[in-house]
């Protein structure tokens, strides 16, 4: 017997400031919670455009979905029993409202950005106020750093969001969930978001060489 199924991304809750960019372009990973189990219990994670329409799919139980292009989407996934009489059918370009005979989580918007600096070190705009801490949080709401001063050096690829708190009392730390910071401590609560991709080479290509010139 199915009971419910419920989509949870990146243990997201909602909240007031929002978290910007999540994800690159390029398969993305999904959490399912609280799905029903069994061996006929099948479950799957769908991206569905601003129209409602489906334009990607995870494999049968698996919340990893492939190739996803820059865009807005709203995730929510679906679950059923493979015993049912009727069964649901998934397709790429079908409207969400359209797939029947399952069980529908709430929707969670997904925010995938492409990429915008390449290199290690972004520089974020200067806040007006008595003493602003400038936070940088990765695409799951998770603070990398939290400082003073408006560069933010040693990025590795990924995602990144970028706060600004006027409150100097603020408990942002390293490593706390963004979420956890009261919305009266923000001077920006909509953050600027920043893609790093650094250039990468293949180990073969980037082996030190010695060229000589032949006698």
């Amino acid at each position: 017997m199915l009971l419910i199924s419920v989509l949870l991304l990146l243990s997201l809750n909602v909240f007031s400031q929002t978290l910007g960019c999540n994800f690159k372009p390029g398969a993305i990973q999904l959490n399912l919670s609280g799905q029903s189990k069994g061996t006929t219990i099948v479950s799957y994670v769908v991206l569905v455009d601003a129209s409602n329409i489906v334009r990607y799919k995870s494999l049968e139980n698996s919340g990893v979905i492939e190739s996803v292009n820059a865009g807005s989407y709203k995730a929510v996934a679906l679950t059923w029993d493979t015993r049912q009489e009727n069964l649901p059918k998934i397709e790429i370009g079908k409207n969400l409202t359209e797939i029947d005979h399952c069980l529908k989580s709430t929707t969670v918007d997904l925010s995938i950005c492409d990429c915008n600096t390449t290199t290690n070190s972004i520089t974020v705009p200067s806040s007006v106020g008595q003493s602003p801490q400038y936070i940088l949080t990765d695409g799951k709401g998770i603070i990398q750093q939290v400082q003073n001063s408006t560069t933010f050096s040693g990025l590795n690829n990924g995602v990144y969001n970028h706060y600004v708190l006027c409150n100097s009392n603020s408990n942002a730390i390293v490593g706390a969930k963004i979420m956890t910071v009261p919305s009266t401590d923000f001077c920006r609560i909509v953050p600027l978001s920043y893609v790093v991709c650094l250039a990468e080479c293949a180990p073969v290509i980037c082996v030190p060489m010695v060229i000589a010139k032949i006698r």
